[in-house]
């Protein structure tokens, strides 16, 4: 099952919230999108594949 995770974020923070997906999410992390909105803030979207048991 994949599940996307949404985190809100300034340029400057991008690297930090990043680096907090790929340790918490490790190697079950698929994808990591980020978008820009138009005042200047960022949307990391990161989407990982949990297992169901």
């Amino acid at each position: 099952m994949k599940i996307t995770v949404k985190r809100k974020a300034f340029l400057e923070e991008l690297p930090r919230v990043v680096e907090k997906l790929v340790s918490k999410y490790g190697s079950s992390l698929k994808a990591i999108t980020i978008e820009e909105d138009e005042k200047g803030c960022y949307t990391v979207w990161g989407t990982y594949e949990r297992s169901t048991f």
